[in-house]
């Protein structure tokens, strides 16, 4: 008998070596693309290692778990958010914006971004403690459009302004976002809808000496 020919070796693939600050990076861009794939409960430790051909381990030693991986990615994904709408501010200011631009950049960012998503589920599962982050940033906002418009009125009433504006604009686009579509089909209404409606009132949330014209006269 002739002699019985040598099974090839398995090819194994080289092993990556990561740093951990690219392994995180990578992780965080493999749980946003499942967010916007498969909504917030596909981002999963063996979801994102199997994703990456990283080891449920190594995850583990960077996120401690899904959770921490999920509060990761909001922060990550807020911090974007908040860098746009302060973009969106100081272009107001200087006049080179309007009102439904700054409007239409905070829907979008929550919409197309899947942060109202992740922020949604979160909150509904009981895990809103990891939602901590988003209120170390808006403050951090908040703080800097306040110092930034200390000339514009005292203290109190920049506050009140500021903050009034960025619950009714954050609050409609996470609505917005999350459910506005079907809401939007049960009224017959255009997908712009909500954004337009956000743009006319918005002025007179920032303006708290103005008076709604239709009541202005009554």
């Amino acid at each position: 008998m002739g002699k019985t020919a040598a099974k090839p070796a398995k090819s194994q693939l080289p092993r990556v070596r990561r740093t951990p600050e690219e392994a995180r990076t990578l992780a965080l861009a493999s749980a946003r693309r499942l967010l916007l794939a498969e909504g917030p409960d596909s981002i999963t430790l063996q979801a994102v290692a199997n994703d990456l051909g990283m080891s449920h381990t190594n995850l583990i030693h960077h996120f401690g778990s899904a959770a921490g991986l999920q509060s990761e990615l909001m922060r990550q994904m807020v911090s974007e958010l908040t860098t746009t709408i302060e973009s969106a501010v100081m272009r107001l200011r200087a006049g080179k914006g309007e009102v439904k631009d700054f409007v239409d950049i905070v829907f979008d960012a929550f919409d197309r971004g899947g942060a109202a998503r992740l922020a949604a589920w979160m909150a509904l599962t009981g895990e809103s403690r990891h939602l901590a982050p988003i209120g170390e940033v808006v403050r951090d906002y908040i703080d800097s459009v306040e110092r930034g418009a200390e000339a514009e009125g005292d203290a109190a009433t920049v506050h009140e302004r500021v903050t009034s504006a960025t619950l009714f604009v954050t609050v409609a686009a996470l609505g917005d976002a999350i459910i506005g579509n079907e809401l939007r089909k049960m009224v017959g209404r255009e997908r712009e809808a909500v954004r337009k409606l956000i743009g006319a009132l918005l002025p007179l949330v920032l303006d708290t000496h103005r008076a709604p014209r239709s009541l202005e006269n009554r």
